[in-house]
């Protein structure tokens, strides 16, 4: 058992020969042995690398758990070596955080230039360029899958990030439950450290969960646990979602299977890495059949900027995934005497949690008394959060509300969303909104225009936010008349947008043609 402020160790080299255990001086809570009765169709050598140490598999594993309660935050706040520049970053932040976001908006305008850029395609190493290098020491051979077993159960795999919190997260875990209802064994694969709380989800009851901790035992030109995996499951498709690992290694799919389907799920263009993961999915196009995109500005930018043929690319949003978005109505007023304002989502600077609190602090010099704010969510943001709630006396004003809240009840307790996020694709929280009967202010970010119009939308750099999100929520408190009209105007625009094809609608329908 680990500390919490440290990750999971489950299927990394470290569990081969004990490093991030019994040679951490820990003692283990429990031991076991485990025997094998799957039949390998192929060969699986206990022989790996990593750079040029050689690892020998003596079928012993060393597994780190850590506690329950763990956190994201509890790893960040123990991290001994943050760099000067960091450390530097994070005081400018929370010390000047209007004056740093002019700073952040020249840097955004540049990375969203250089996102338009041809993006350089992914080439595998493969056995043949290993080998010709005078650099290694090590002749590879190919190692071929095998035939899967008779009358294989039929599977999918769902690639995902992480198993916490997250816009992407949400959906991929609402395939693992239509993989599941469409006949299918879901495979659930993820590459990212963390805590995987929702791994004890209903929804992933049944499924074969492995959360991938790297970096694995590797191979040039194989891959050990997709060979595995495919020998043993009639696997006939794949979905990706945010997940690095399997983008990677998407060439070997279709290399050994080439009539298993490859489709990704794309949310926001990441303009800090070039694109993010819409621009890895740019540079494995070349083994990835169907691009799913959840918004019209990310499909402009499939095909008009990078020229991905349209036929390759769908957009089907994400209606009705944690909404009814048909049987809605506005919601009045609670309080005429106070106006309540909400962030809804991770407490992460993507989400700019700093800007709302800004906001806060602008509305009560303003007004004193006259606005109520809800911040709901937790995040690597937290204690940053509290310290700026703190520090600007804005305890009487600002209510943080945990995850553990139902979200419903904090839309039922609010007369309006303001969405502070720095970049976005179309929120599933303005969706729930609407759907709840309240309207969305939000920062004219990714495609959110989709849904919210002119008047809704305020200018991105924190300094425009806050004069703009000032001057829209004193009109609102005291129009009643146009709060209604901005709710009205977003919900038939929601209705407009409920008319495409929905994303459960078209991984139904794939689910459907993979199982023939």
């Amino acid at each position: 058992m680990g500390e919490k402020w440290q990750y999971p160790r489950l299927t990394d080299t470290s569990t081969l020969g004990g490093s991030c255990t019994s040679d951490d001086g820990r003692e283990p809570i429990g031991e076991f042995d485990a025997t094998s009765t799957v039949n390998a169709q192929s060969v699986f050598s206990p022989h790996y690398f990593a750079g040029d140490e050689q690892l020998v598999d003596r079928n012993d594993r060393y597994i780190l758990l850590t506690p329950d309660d763990a956190t994201d935050e509890d790893i960040w706040e123990h991290a001994p070596n943050a760099s000067r520049a960091v450390k530097l970053y994070n005081e400018l932040e929370y010390r000047w955080p209007v004056a740093f976001d002019r700073i952040r908006e020249l840097q955004r305008a540049e990375r969203e230039r250089k996102a338009r850029n041809n993006v350089r395609l992914y080439e595998p190493l493969t056995i043949e360029a290993a080998n010709a290098s005078e650099a290694n020491h090590h002749p590879w051979v190919e190692i071929k899958p095998g035939t899967r077993i008779l009358d294989a159960p039929k599977a999918v795999i769902v690639a995902m990030h992480w198993l916490q919190a997250g816009g992407a997260e949400r959906w991929g875990m609402e395939t693992i439950q239509l993989a599941k209802e469409a006949g299918f064994l879901p495979i659930v694969l993820t590459d990212s450290d963390g805590h995987q709380p929702w791994i004890t989800d209903p929804i992933c009851d049944g499924a074969l969960v492995i959360p991938l901790t790297q970096p694995l035992q590797y191979r040039v030109g194989d891959v050990p646990i997709l060979r595995a995996l495919f020998e043993q499951f009639d696997i006939r498709g794949i979905m990706i979602h945010h997940c690095q690992w399997m983008y990677d290694n998407a060439w070997w799919v279709k290399k050994y299977f080439p009539d298993v389907k490859i489709v990704d799920s794309l949310h926001i263009v990441e303009y800090m890495f070039q694109g993010g993961f819409p621009r890895e999915s740019l540079a494995h196009d070349e083994w990835i059949d169907l691009h799913h995109v959840i918004s019209p500005q990310l499909e402009r930018w499939m095909e008009d900027i990078h020229h991905i043929p349209a036929s390759k690319v769908v957009d089907a949003p994400l209606v009705g995934l944690t909404a009814d978005s048909e049987h809605v109505s506005y919601a009045e007023r609670r309080d005429p005497r106070v106006f309540n304002v909400a962030f809804v989502g991770r407490m992460s600077r993507q989400k700019r949690p700093d800007a709302f609190i800004l906001v806060a602090k602008a509305m009560k010099q303003a007004a004193p008394g006259q606005y109520h704010f809800i911040m709901h969510g937790s995040g690597d943001m937290d204690s940053f959060t509290d310290g700026l709630i703190k520090r600007y006396g804005l305890d009487d004003v600002i209510e943080r509300r945990s995850m553990s809240i139902p979200v419903s009840r904090t839309y039922a307790d609010a007369d309006v969303l303001l969405v502070s996020s720095v970049n976005e694709g179309i929120t599933l929280t303005t969706i729930e909104a609407i759907s709840a009967g309240i309207p969305v202010l939000s920062a004219n970010v990714g495609s959110q225009e989709t849904l919210v119009p002119s008047q809704g939308l305020l200018r991105r750099m924190t300094s425009s936010f806050i004069h703009d999100a000032k001057r829209a929520l004193m009109h609102l408190n005291g129009n009643e008349m146009d709060r209604h009209k901005l709710w009205e105007v977003e919900k038939n625009r929601l209705e407009t947008f409920s008319h495409k094809q929905t994303a459960n609608s078209l991984f139904c329908q794939l689910l459907n043609e993979w199982n023939k």
